[in-house]
């Protein structure tokens, strides 16, 4: 019996509408799963604040430079919060990271807040003048402001263990800074041009971060007219705070230091609020490998250099000894 051609038809039809509606279930699938995943877990993803810490003692700027660079660019994070917990270090290793603070700050797409916990002083502050706002708990130490270079002198006991070294060198002052002689005062002299140009970056980096905190601060706590505040007299005002001397948060808030007394919480709320976000962000870090041996020796390494540098070396760094 042969099919007509009217049931051939038929079944063409039906397979159509088959496919029609297996085609449409996959595309309602597939917009269900799309829209599930942009309602919850990217507002999840980009509404979050990535959370850099910077502890110790800073000799080397790269590590939280890359990292400081890969929150600023991932579409995750919205806003960056730099715990800071350092008595400073390099000098070098300090500007290397507020420069790249500061750069990325002035491009305002993402919020940059600094927060100091139980220390934040010399290369710690200054690395915190290159955010766009500066938290302090009252009770952190800040401030110390100024260079520090240390050597060492092991002449007497060299000669009574009987040693002597013998130096060939190019020039009078090639061995500057050598722990087998004493320091010439024309050395000292030449050291100290060095540390006082080195200062003087420190004190203009402050000065053009801070600005408007320190004129607030320098009007009020002196007796003027608004006229006379002049970019002299608040550098001047900077330079009688920057001798060297420690401050409270506290202490630093009245001084136009810092901008808030709060906790890491209140940055992290803070720099949530600045990049639009709503309630309690999430905040993202990045998961760094324990290795023990590893940290051992990197302890045991920079107490050697701290007493027995092997190189001179410029520091913004607080010394309590």
């Amino acid at each position: 019996m042969q099919t007509s051609q009217y049931q051939v038809k038929k079944k063409s039809s039906g397979k159509y509408i088959l496919i029609v509606l297996l085609i449409g279930g996959a595309l309602f699938f597939f917009v269900v799963v799309v829209a599930t995943i942009i309602g919850t877990v990217l507002p999840g993803m980009r509404g979050r604040v990535a959370l850099l810490d910077v502890q110790g003692v800073i000799y080397d700027a790269r590590g939280y430079v890359d990292e400081l660079h890969s929150y600023y660019h991932s579409p995750m994070v919205r806003a960056i919060v730099v715990r800071i917990d350092t008595p400073g270090g390099s000098a070098a290793a300090s500007q290397e990271l507020y420069y790249k603070i500061l750069e990325l700050r002035r491009r305002k797409t993402k919020p940059i807040i600094a927060s100091m916990g139980n220390v934040g002083a010399s290369g710690g502050y200054y690395i915190a003048c290159a955010a766009d706002e500066v938290y302090a708990n009252p009770a952190t130490l800040t401030g110390s402001i100024g260079v520090i270079m240390n050597f060492a002198n092991w002449q007497k006991l060299v000669k009574k263990v009987g040693v002597r070294f013998e130096v060939i060198k190019s020039g009078e002052h090639k061995d500057i800074g050598s722990p087998n002689r004493p320091m010439s005062e024309e050395e000292k002299v030449i050291l100290q041009d060095v540390i006082d140009d080195v200062y003087d970056q420190f004190i203009e980096d402050i000065y053009r971060t801070r600005k408007a905190s320190l004129e607030k601060a320098c009007f009020l706590s002196q007796d003027m007219e608004e006229d006379s505040l002049t970019s002299g007299v608040v550098r001047q005002y900077l330079t009688n705070l920057a001798d060297g001397r420690i401050f409270s948060g506290r202490q630093a808030f009245e001084y136009g230091l810092v901008d808030h007394l709060g906790t890491l919480d209140d940055a992290i709320l803070r720099a949530g609020y600045l990049a639009g976000m709503r309630g309690r962000p999430k905040v993202y870090q990045k998961k760094k490998p324990l290795r023990f041996f590893g940290l051992l020796e990197q302890k045991l390494s920079l107490l050697i250099r701290q007493y027995t540098p092997d190189y001179p070396s410029l520091e913004y760094r607080f010394i309590a000894r």
